[in-house]
């Protein structure tokens, strides 16, 4: 029987070795076997194109080495062989071009769920992929992988994303690092974008204050030129409502300075906001209230008089009767005032006094004093007393006036009574400040609080 050269060019297209099998060279056969098999184990290991083109020159060689290996064509061709060769071929032939269609509908369904931003189509489409699709379009299918393998991440930067909702900016910052490394990916905008558009949606549920902080992060992020910029924007919008929203809930928990701040940032920043008209008469109060704090701190450690500060709230200094609220080495005298003048409470003062250590004033008289159980006489000379005061509008925190109060009082009672238990020596005289009555207090002070 002669060899067919068709015959043994189609056994061979099988890349069985069937060609060889035809010509009864069983050594070439076994050859072609083994370098088939080898041929495929590294195209499914490797995945790569270089493979399918090697395996693709290996079935053109021995396409063409049975054709060449049959020698001279017969007169006839040899049906029986031509069958044999078809009936191994065409199955094989016929495999290769169901799994290369089946494969390329894989990668369809992955590259349409992908497009729409499903990995969890992704993953099921990548999962329908058999070891025929896997030899018949290694490289395909092994870029599947690498789209899964996306998808696994993006699973993992979705479940670490609600940690940063309390506010952490900085665990914010890493998961947006991973994000941006898996949009570096062929093909992951649309998946990235679901991830980044569910996350961005979520805030809207959380605090204001969790909120504003994250918000901000993502207004002030460095844009990266990506799909990742659009929640720049997003962040932008969000701050401001929830910034008032903060802010309020700072004042309600009478955290004055912190709502002061977030009003002062919000008006500042977003001049023409919604929100700012109410941000800034809620600003007017909240700093009211800080004053109050600063100036009732002050009071407490007796630093006011060093360093006055203004209360907005408080009277005006005006004609008529102000209140006073007296401070400094004198306080007791505010005792002897009438309860219209004075007060302890600084959002009824229109004006502060600062009292500072007495001054002996003018002598109004001296008279002689026998002390008990002495025989001879001593001198006392009753003098004015002099308070230096420093006024200070409430209001405004300036300085208004700095004067002496000068108060006057009784001079040479009938009998003085010397504490001091120093004995005197005869015919000295000594300078006595005057003992003053309320009258006396109120008459000293009035000029200051009661102004025409």
């Amino acid at each position: 029987m002669k060899d067919d050269r068709l015959a043994a060019a189609l056994g061979n297209a099988s890349l069985l070795g069937v060609g060889y099998m035809l010509l009864r060279r069983w050594r070439l056969a076994i050859a072609a076997q083994v370098i088939t098999v080898a041929l495929v184990l590294i195209l499914v290991s490797q995945k790569a194109l270089w493979c399918e083109i090697a395996l693709a020159v290996w079935w053109v060689a021995v396409v063409v080495h049975g054709w060449t290996a049959a020698g001279k064509p017969g007169t006839r061709p040899v049906r029986e062989q031509r069958v044999m060769a078809l009936c191994v071929t065409v199955p094989v032939l016929l495999a290769g071009g169901f799994f290369r269609y089946d494969a390329a509908g894989i990668q369809r369904d992955v590259a349409e769920a992908r497009a729409a931003g499903d990995c969890a189509g992704v993953t099921a489409a990548q999962s329908k992929a058999r070891y025929g699709d896997r030899v018949a379009d290694a490289p395909g299918i092994e870029k599947l992988g690498a789209d899964v393998e996306a998808c696994a991440e993006l699973r993992e930067i979705a479940r670490m994303l609600p940690g940063t909702l309390p506010g952490h900016t900085n665990l914010l910052a890493e998961q947006f690092e991973k994000l941006d490394a898996v949009l570096a990916k062929p093909g992951q905008d649309k998946t990235v974008e679901k991830v980044l558009d569910e996350y961005l949606g979520s805030l809207t549920a959380q605090s204001p204050c969790n909120t504003v902080k994250l918000a901000t992060w993502l207004r002030d992020r460095q844009k990266t030129r990506n799909i990742l910029d659009k929640a720049g924007p997003v962040g932008d919008g969000l701050v401001p409502g929830n910034q008032f929203a903060c802010a309020q809930s700072e004042a309600k928990a009478a955290q004055w300075r912190a709502a002061s701040y977030r009003y002062r940032e919000l008006i500042a920043r977003y001049p023409k906001a919604p929100v700012t008209s109410k941000a800034r008469a809620a600003l007017v109060v909240a700093t009211l209230k800080v004053q109050l704090l600063d100036i009732r701190g002050l009071i407490d450690s007796g630093e006011y008089c060093a360093k006055p500060a203004a209360y907005g709230g408080a009277p005006r200094y005006r004609g008529g009767v102000n209140r006073a609220l007296i401070l400094g080495a004198q306080e007791g005298y505010a005792s002897q005032l009438p309860s219209q003048w004075k007060t302890t409470v600084p959002t009824n003062a229109s004006v502060v006094i600062c009292t500072e250590e007495v001054e002996d004033g003018p002598a109004i008289r001296t008279c002689p004093y026998v002390r008990e159980g002495y025989n001879f006489d001593f001198y006392r000379t009753f003098r004015k007393v002099v308070v230096p005061v420093k006024v200070y509008a409430m209001r405004t925190g300036r300085l208004v006036k700095a004067a002496k109060v000068v108060i006057d009082g009784p001079a040479c009672p009938a009998v003085y009574t010397d504490s001091s238990g120093l004995l005197p020596i005869a015919g000295e005289t000594i300078s006595t400040p005057v003992e003053p009555t309320a009258a006396n207090i109120r008459a000293a002070f009035q000029p200051l609080l009661v102004r025409p």
